[in-house]
């Protein structure tokens, strides 16, 4: 059995509230700027703050094409939400590393993945899986591998984006936040043209064990 991870408290950012948002109000405080952004679209007045926040409070894992991923997406103040760009989305090490380090050391409600219809990287991944007799650099074969995940549907992204959620819900650094609800696992599929996010519901197998009822945020610190 692989123990959870200790982060000792000098790798915490300096004035870190010491209790994260909950994950089911980061998820829908994601879910809201990424209305609000619409209505932005149509013309709406951007207004609010936009302070730079002094602590993220969500992770989105998205891919490195224009227009894929970013904090527009959301409608949130500088800082509120990072990003983690690969092609496809991919979960390598350095991708690996990055989610890690804001769940256990930056204390995120809730991670993202985040994908989108007619991704040219997911099409490459997929097509370079069932090639025969390429020579990749390891790099390339590596991500191969992470970036193919669940494309072989009629839905490449929508297949991709539950794999990849699949994953993380089950990494062995991640185990004990996501099986307790510290922090949400969650999945959504990008659309280029309306830049609305179809949120997945979350699976019917979702484990959440008992824990103590979170103590309240900050809300001030984390970009509210």
């Amino acid at each position: 059995m692989v123990l959870p991870p200790s982060v000792p408290d000098w790798m915490r950012p300096r004035g870190l509230p010491p209790h994260r948002m909950p994950s089911a109000q980061a998820l829908q405080r994601l879910r809201s700027g990424n209305h609000r952004h619409l209505r932005q679209l149509s013309g709406e007045s951007a207004g609010g703050d936009i302070t730079p926040a002094d602590f993220p409070y969500a992770l989105v894992v998205g891919c490195m094409e224009p227009g894929a991923a970013g904090e527009e997406l959301f409608a949130e103040r500088p800082g509120a939400i990072e990003c983690v760009r690969t092609a496809g989305p991919s979960l390598g090490a350095d991708a690996m590393a990055a989610i890690e380090f804001a769940a256990l050391v930056q204390n995120v409600g809730v991670v993202l993945v985040l994908a989108h219809p007619g991704c040219a990287a997911l099409a490459s991944a997929r097509a370079a899986r069932r090639a025969t007799g390429l020579n990749l650099s390891p790099s390339l074969a590596e991500w191969v591998q992470t970036a193919s995940a669940g494309t072989a549907g009629e839905d490449p992204a929508l297949g991709h984006v539950r794999a990849l959620r699949a994953r993380l819900r089950a990494a062995d650094a991640l185990l004990t936040l996501t099986r307790s609800g510290q922090v949400k696992i969650a999945g959504g599929v990008l659309d280029p043209v309306t830049r609305e996010i179809a949120f997945l519901p979350d699976e019917p197998d979702d484990f959440v064990e008992e824990c103590d009822p979170p103590q309240r945020p900050d809300s001030t610190r984390y970009g509210s």
